[in-house]
């Protein structure tokens, strides 16, 4: 779109159109004349004659407008048929023809002759196949009014339309390629059309030949599942006379019916403006009840699928849960086990300490029975009164010297190597792999009554 509105900036000053430019379509005219990218009815063969490829139905239908200028009123009739065709599965065959009459213009018979089809090119990143289609037309053009002015002319139009999945298409259009007949030959046409979340078009044609450039923008809104489309745009402008175009589509399948008005910019008293009407009936298609029946179908299909999966998610999120519980509870069986090891091995290590320090304490006191014996006997002493000892208070505080040891400390303060147990219940924080810590300040407790 914004690459179409820089061309139109760009270009050089627009000339008038005439009758010659006309197209018709009232969805197109509704649009304000921006449809090559869309083309998705039976006026897409004038369009973008790719537009039709790979149609589902065969369809017929006619079409009829009135538009002003001041050069004249013009007025025209349509008829359009086409239907698959069978021995190609995405082609379409179809014809269509018109007639305008313009007071003080002059006349146009055309007659069109349509293929189309779908084709996947590989070289091509494209989500859906590329649609091409070309007209063979047969035209009678009228300018002066006399019947010895006609001149009849053979033509050829040719189109493609590219589309995306994510809404976007673009078209190029080549048209009124023909004999001579009196008017500019080859004309182009670049369109795009961006469709947003499903019920919002917009469009953009960028129109150009030989003395005449312009840029027709348009947008559709789709109501109520596609019953009702609203229109507007820029209408097209017959003999340089500014138009906005508007109108509606009514898709009562198997008939769809498309109206649409275009008014002056410039002031209703403007000699301007007209109106636009098509019908077009398509054989085989499903009724709009039925249609809407089986879209609310299709929803409640869909919902079901969607409770079907998150049931599924759920089914596993409790299995993944009840798993979950069940590795913990092993887990936690697995931790008691160990933690119940733990207080084996240290009541194992604390069981080796007694036994390391009731070796150390036999180890000394055969060292020292070793050295009396070795002593030679002293003469005997006179043994003096002692004095009665005086009555101890308990607990004391003791500072651990180095070497001591619990039995040590139990000897000296009780008598007796094998009540260290009493000391060391009494200073656990300060015993370190069965020894007392170096400089700790001891409490030792009153020994055990016996």
């Amino acid at each position: 779109m914004m690459i179409f509105a820089v061309l139109f900036a760009a270009a050089a000053p627009a000339g008038a159109a005439i009758f010659d430019d006309f197209l018709p379509g009232a969805k197109a005219a509704g649009m304000g004349m921006g449809y090559s990218a869309v083309a998705d009815d039976p006026y897409a063969m004038f369009f973008n004659p790719a537009g039709t490829a790979n149609t589902p139905y065969t369809q017929a239908g006619t079409g009829v407008g009135r538009l002003q200028s001041p050069v004249g009123t013009m007025t025209f009739g349509t008829l359009t048929y086409m239907r698959p065709f069978e021995p190609i599965n995405t082609a379409t065959i179809g014809g269509a023809y018109m007639s305008e009459r313009q007071q003080n213009g002059g006349d146009k018979d055309e007659l069109l002759m349509n293929y189309s089809q779908e084709f996947k090119v590989p070289a091509l990143p494209l989500a859906k196949p590329l649609k091409i289609g070309g007209n063979l037309k047969f035209l009678n053009v009228n300018e002066g009014g006399a019947l010895d002015s006609s001149l009849f002319g053979l033509g050829f139009d040719g189109g493609i339309l590219a589309r995306s999945n994510m809404g976007l298409s673009g078209s190029f259009v080549v048209r009124d390629w023909v004999t001579n007949v009196g008017q500019a030959r080859g004309k182009y046409s670049l369109g795009s059309a961006y469709v947003w979340h499903k019920w919002l078009t917009v469009t953009g044609d960028l129109d150009f030949r030989n003395r005449l450039t312009d840029f027709y923008p348009g947008i559709e809104g789709s109501f109520y599942q596609g019953l009702l489309k609203v229109r507007a745009g820029r209408g097209f402008q017959l003999d340089g006379v500014s138009q906005f175009a508007w109108g509606f589509g009514l898709n009562l399948s198997p008939v769809v019916l498309d109206f649409a008005m275009q008014l002056p910019t410039g002031g209703i008293h403007r000699q301007g403006g007209g109106f636009q009407m098509s019908f077009n009936y398509r054989f085989g298609a499903p009724s709009f009840s039925g249609n809407f029946v089986g879209q609310a179908a299709s929803q409640a299909e869909a919902l079901r699928t969607d409770i079907q999966k998150l049931e599924e998610r759920k089914k596993t999120a409790d299995e993944e849960t009840k798993t979950a519980e069940t590795h913990r509870q092993i887990s936690d069986a697995e931790l008691g086990v160990v933690e119940q090891r733990v207080r084996e091995l240290e009541q194992q290590y604390r069981e080796l300490q007694t036994k390391k320090e009731n070796a150390d304490f036999d180890l000394k006191q055969a060292d020292v029975d070793s050295a009396v014996k070795k002593t030679p006997p002293r003469k005997p002493l006179l043994i003096r009164k002692k004095a009665l000892p005086k009555k101890i208070t308990w607990p004391q505080l003791h500072v651990v010297k180095p070497g001591e040891t619990l039995r040590s400390m139990s000897k000296t303060f009780y008598g007796d190597g094998n009540l260290w147990e009493t000391i060391y219940d009494a200073n656990r924080d300060k015993v370190d792999r069965g020894l007392p810590q170096e400089g700790a300040e001891f409490v030792i407790p009153a020994p055990p009554k016996r």
